[in-house]
């Protein structure tokens, strides 16, 4: 009588039900999926000297000979795929060629002390002198956890400043990022990581955004209204940088950590402020309610910082 399927004039009664959160396939939490993990190992290993100028393939059944299996070999084929080293590996691995990629970084910290990274500029010195700041950073807590200014680049000073900010520290970080210069590419920073058990991470070349948290620093050191055009000496320079990172750690409210300091974020006396915070709001609550629409808070520590680390993930789905 009205023209219209069965069916069709059910659903425009009954209307259609809810399909849930859809994910895509390919984001899908299945059981058997391989984790990153694994994957990262495997990478690990087949751009590593014994396997780089080797095909996938060739490379693959060699490490299943010598005892090493991650995967299936498509999952590897895959694995490579989504690295962009599925063409000429031999130029890629070798920096010669113009299409070579890297792995994203995909870095997550939960508290302090589990992932630093760092990073070196440049200051003007007087006349053609350029002394060279190397920083560490706390990526959770954004503290300045090491420093030293010189006027080379040395992985002898890098490993020097990393020993001692883990000594000050009492703990070894997790993770150690940085970008691709000499002395973080350094064979000899790459084993004194590995003797104290630290698992190196690199950017890509020319992506200033795998290091956002030692970018971001600098700006803010050289951003300040206090720092100099030029330092007219080396022990100037020191000295500066030491009384600034004193009084960032202890003084500057992070926009990235809701306005607490770097040594409240990392020695856990952010709970105390944030209730003196919140008492603070509710005293204000109490005299002027008619100026709010509902009680204020005051703002948590995020649980969590990282690099390429994404904060609300889609809500996986088993098929």
């Amino acid at each position: 009588m009205v023209g219209l399927h069965r069916e069709t004039w059910r659903r425009h009664v009954t209307g259609n039900p809810s399909a849930g959160v859809v994910v895509a396939h390919k984001d899908r939490d299945y059981p058997n999926r391989v984790p990153q993990e694994c994957r990262d190992a495997f990478m690990d290993l087949v751009n590593t000297p014994e396997y780089e100028d080797l095909s996938v393939t060739q490379a693959f059944m060699r490490m299943r000979d010598d005892g090493e299996y991650f995967f299936s070999l498509a999952t590897a084929h895959r694995a490579v795929k989504e690295c962009g080293q599925n063409g000429d590996r031999r130029l890629q691995r070798r920096g010669t060629g113009s299409s070579g990629k890297k792995c994203k970084p995909v870095l997550a910290a939960f508290g302090p002390n589990e992932i630093w990274s760092w990073d070196i500029t440049m200051f003007k010195g007087p006349g053609r002198a350029v002394y060279k700041l190397y920083l560490m950073i706390d990526i959770f807590s954004r503290k300045i956890v090491g420093h030293r200014v010189e006027t080379t680049e040395s992985p002898l000073f890098a490993q020097q400043m990393i020993g001692a900010a883990a000594g000050a520290q009492a703990q070894y970080p997790r993770v150690l990022h940085a970008d691709n210069g000499g002395p973080m590419r350094a064979a000899t920073t790459a084993q004194f990581a590995a003797e104290l058990g630290i698992k190196l991470s690199y950017s890509r070349p020319r992506v200033s955004d795998d290091n956002p948290f030692s970018e971001a620093m600098f700006k803010t050191v050289k951003y300040d209204l206090g720092f100099p055009d030029r330092f007219h000496s080396l022990k100037h320079a020191r000295g500066y940088m030491a009384a600034f990172i004193t009084d960032y750690n202890a003084r500057h409210r992070h926009s990235g950590i809701k306005y607490y300091t770097p040594n409240q974020a990392h020695d856990g006396t952010h709970h105390q402020v944030h209730q003196q915070r919140q008492a603070t709001l509710d005293n204000y609550y109490k005299q002027h309610p008619e100026r709010f629409r509902k009680r204020p808070l005051a703002s948590a520590l995020p649980i969590s910082a990282g690099i390429n680390y994404e904060k609300n993930p889609k809500l996986p789905q088993t098929a």
